[in-house]
């Protein structure tokens, strides 16, 4: 749980810096299709279930092409906004988790930051809001 919070605190600082902020988006504007120009997609079911359909530009190799899983949105955890955690309860958020399940490969998990007021959604790491030019955007 420690890289959550180094996590939480490298994105908070980034999140003013540059030209991406990060955005809250509740869950009836995140469920639903979202897909990037280069045709990577990725589906939000209402129950908490994702199917994607490749995640090239992930940098998680287990990602391969795409597969099954569940998404939560993070919250914060103290006072300072410094610790985040995943919650199955969270309604809303600027930083979603989707972990796909295991296969051969292992299991792929790609944090998404809600960008663009709530209109696109990119990769996150622990350097940026945005780690890739990818944006994946509601269809």
């Amino acid at each position: 749980m420690a890289w959550i919070s180094v996590l939480a605190s490298v994105l908070l600082l980034y999140a003013g810096c540059g030209s991406e902020t990060l955005h809250a988006i509740d869950r009836s504007g995140l469920v639903g299709s979202w897909k990037t120009s280069g045709g990577d997609s990725i589906r939000f079911f209402a129950d908490r279930e994702v199917r994607t359909n490749g995640f090239s530009d992930s940098g998680e190799e287990s990602c391969g092409d795409g597969g099954v899983g569940r998404w939560s949105f993070y919250v914060v955890m103290d006072d300072r906004g410094e610790s985040l955690e995943t919650s199955p309860e969270a309604t809303e958020g600027s930083l979603i988790s989707v972990r796909l399940r295991e296969d051969a490969e292992g299991e792929c998990h790609v944090d998404l930051s809600v960008i663009d007021e709530g209109r696109s959604l990119c990769v996150a790491d622990i350097d940026n809001v945005c780690a890739t030019g990818a944006r994946f955007t509601r269809q």
